[in-house]
Formats: C-alpha cells, sequence, structure tokens
C-alpha cells in the first residue's frame, strides 16, 4: 500500500517535532547543569528574545535576507512592501546591535551599503524554515503528486 505524500509529510513533521524536542531538553539540561528551573525568568527571558527577533518587520528583513542573501537598502527596502525609510533604518540597526546582519560599507562613489546575515543571523533564519514549511504543509500550500512513487519530492504544475 502506497502512502500520499501528505502522509509523508505528515510522519516527517512529527518525527522533526519530536527529534527537536528532545534536543532542546537535552540542551536545556547541558546549559543548566545544576537544575535550577526559574520558570518565570526563563519565560521573561524566552519573551524578550522572541519580541526582539519576530516583531514587525524583523522577520521579513531576516527571510529577505536569508533568500537573497545580500542586499543594499534601497532593494531591500522594495523587497519587504509597506516598510517606510525610517522603520527599516531602525530594525536594520536593531538586528545589526543584537548580530542578526551586518552592515558593509562598500568603497564606492558614492559610498553604498549592503546588509546580509551574520551566522547568528543565518543560523536563526535556517532554524525556522522547519517552521515556515510546516505551515506551508497545513495551509496546503504543497501541491504534491500523489502518490509519491520516489524519495524525491517534485511541486505539480
Amino acid at each position: 500500500m502506497e502512502r500520499t505524500s501528505s502522509e509523508i509529510l505528515r510522519e516527517r513533521f512529527n518525527e522533526l517535532r519530536e527529534a527537536i524536542a528532545a534536543w532542546s531538553k537535552e540542551t536545556v539540561a547541558l546549559s543548566n547543569p545544576h537544575g535550577r528551573r526559574r520558570p518565570y525568568g526563563s519565560t521573561e527571558l524566552n519573551l524578550a528574545i522572541v519580541s526582539t527577533i519576530f516583531s514587525k518587520w524583523s522577520i521579513e528583513i531576516i527571510t529577505v535576507l536569508h533568500t537573497l542573501r545580500s542586499l543594499g537598502f534601497t532593494d531591500l527596502r522594495k523587497s519587504i512592501r509597506g516598510i517606510s525609510p525610517r522603520v527599516l533604518s531602525r530594525k536594520l540597526r536593531i538586528l545589526e546591535e543584537i548580530g542578526i546582519i551586518e552592515r558593509n560599507v562598500l568603497n564606492t562613489r558614492p559610498p553604498r551599503v549592503q546588509y546580509a546575515l551574520t551566522e547568528k543571523g543565518l543560523t536563526v533564519a535556517t532554524l525556522s524554515e522547519p517552521v515556515v514549511l510546516y505551515l506551508r504543509f497545513k495551509e496546503g500550500l504543497y501541491l504534491l503528486s500523489e502518490p509519491m512513487q520516489t524519495g524525491r519530492v517534485t511541486p505539480t504544475t
């Protein structure tokens, strides 16, 4: 009996969830060897991190830079509809301060600036890819041929 690609994807996401849960538990244990837990302090720290990284426009900037690698200010602004130059400038500065993006001044006339993800930013973007893929799957945004014959997933046209 052949399984559908939807069934295979559902199983893969469940396996990933279980693997990530185990990894997270092990990582917390390694980072806190004495076992002292402060759930409220941990929650506050998590919320502070999430509110910065996933605030309005930050995730869009990270996603565009992850997809397109490196962009100047104007091209970045064109890629993110609705963001004002002032807000983009402020968000870029915040993301640079926390080490998610880097700003490179090019030696041109007039001087130009390119923005790209740092190693930390690339890791954040890469770790968020399964979340995006899962949400696309759950929203039916994968149009896969049924049933899946090989190990390769190919979208239908």
